[in-house]
């Protein structure tokens, strides 16, 4: 949803009212998961993709039927087994049921909230009351003060499951699909070596944000990292991680033990979502035991990821940024452990 709202507060601010879909519900291989979106707006035009293929045509047309009728929403359910995607071109089968609903202009103000809420970092969350009956799909915000029309026991229950994907909860008997709008992630380069650069490149690729910081110019500089949101350059390795919170990922690949230690200190002290080090278990073992001298405990050391990066035999400064950010990924899908 995240990568559509600018569009659709846009769309809404000239008086346009385009139609949003999304997969609410999804089983088997379907070719996209719950919380997919896709933005069709009156001249045709369509951003995101609800799976492409058969199912993504016919949500196009039932689209431009809302945009020009009476309906303001329909769902769609697709079955499609090995055959039956084969035969519509599509490699995987599974089901889906695609929600479409037409946003009005009255929806604006929600919306705004909601992105305004995103753009600083609280986490918002979009809930679709789904059709009951002659009840026709809500969207309702969830937002980070507690103001809004969400009762306290749905509110209370949504917060306890703590997750990042989209689900179902249920409410007085009736679904509710929970949209989290969390940010992709900020992964926080230290050191701007050979590492750091295949790194780089992977993280902007699967949609993380990417900060690169080294104290040599040569190595940190916008030129060697186009895809970087920022890049520092440093006076030392002293205080360069400050304020971090669950949305931000460290991965320390400094040029030497003495600046990862320094670097891995000040990162435990912040809530950071993810700390990697690079190097090896004898490294660790050094680094850990210094940093028990200066009172850091077990549990401290226990949210460190090192050697970084997932088991795969990764040799090269490609291939180790490879496993890294198929940790980074893992974690930020909630799949790890």
């Amino acid at each position: 949803m995240q990568h559509l709202l600018d569009r659709l507060v846009t769309t809404l601010e000239q008086g346009q009212s385009p139609v949003l879909c999304a997969i609410v519900r999804n089983l088997g291989s379907a070719p996209r998961t719950s919380g997919t979106r896709m933005l069709v707006l009156a001249d045709g035009t369509t951003l995101g993709s609800v799976g492409g293929g058969a199912v993504e045509g016919a949500c196009q047309a039932k689209a431009r039927e809302l945009l020009h009728g009476a309906a303001a929403f329909a769902v769609l359910n697709f079955e499609m087994n090995a055959a039956s995607a084969a035969e519509a071109g599509m490699i995987c089968g599974g089901s889906v049921s695609i929600l479409l609903q037409r946003v009005d202009p009255e929806t604006l103000t929600l919306l705004r909230t909601m992105r305004s809420d995103y753009l600083q970092g609280k986490r918002p969350m979009l809930l679709t009351l789904l059709p009951q009956g002659d009840l026709p799909p809500r969207l309702v915000l969830l937002g980070s003060e507690g103001n809004d029309e969400v009762p306290a026991d749905l509110r209370t229950e949504i917060l306890r499951k703590n997750r990042r994907a989209p689900f179902i909860a249920l409410h007085q008997g009736r679904e509710v699909f929970v949209e989290p709008l969390v940010h992709p992630g900020r992964v926080h380069l230290a050191g701007a070596g050979h590492v750091a650069l295949a790194t780089a490149r992977i993280a902007a690729f699967v949609g993380f944000e990417v900060v690169v910081m080294d104290d040599r110019q040569e190595f940190a500089n916008s030129e060697r990292y186009p895809e970087a949101s920022r890049v520092r350059v440093l006076d030392s390795f002293t205080d360069c991680i400050k304020d971090l919170g669950p949305d931000d990922y460290v991965i320390i690949v400094t040029r030497g033990h003495i600046h990862d230690r320094e670097v891995l200190a000040q990162a435990l002290r912040t809530d950071a979502g993810y700390i990697g080090m690079i190097g090896s278990r004898r490294k660790r073992a050094a680094v850990y035991d210094s940093l028990r001298q200066d009172g850091f405990t077990d549990a401290d050391l226990a949210r460190v990821h090192c050697p970084i990066g997932l088991a795969i035999g990764a040799d090269t400064p490609e291939e180790l940024a490879l496993s890294i950010m198929a940790e980074l990924v893992q974690v930020r899908a909630g799949k790890n452990g």
